[in-house]
């Protein structure tokens, strides 16, 4: 289980589980890469951090493995702000070309 069902760059992720051998190490994999491990305690728990590696927008399938094979989904958002000064510079540079304008046919 994980603990949110999306995340954005730098955001923290924990995945949790059970039914693994007491002890084992847990081995926590997502397309193709290690994002993490754990060892399961006494009852065949876990808790690990998840740290992904690559930033890639989209659905991503963690896998843990110890003995048993647990999995769980989590989608990687990635924002984009394109910067609300556009339109302001655009405004700005109209009145200074206007006023060039005015100046040279006065």
């Amino acid at each position: 289980m994980l603990d949110r069902p999306s995340i954005k760059p730098g955001e923290t992720l924990s995945a949790s589980g059970q039914g693994c051998q007491p002890g084992r190490m847990v081995t926590l994999m997502s397309d193709g890469a290690e994002v993490g491990s754990a060892f399961a305690d006494g009852s065949g728990a876990f808790t690990a951090p998840v740290e992904f590696t690559r930033i890639e927008a989209g659905r991503h399938t963690v896998v843990a493995e110890c003995g048993v094979r647990l999995t769980g989904a989590v989608d990687q958002v990635i924002t984009r702000s394109s910067g609300g000064q556009t339109g302001t510079l655009v405004f700005l540079v109209f009145f200074v070309l206007a006023g060039i304008t005015v100046i040279r046919f006065r």
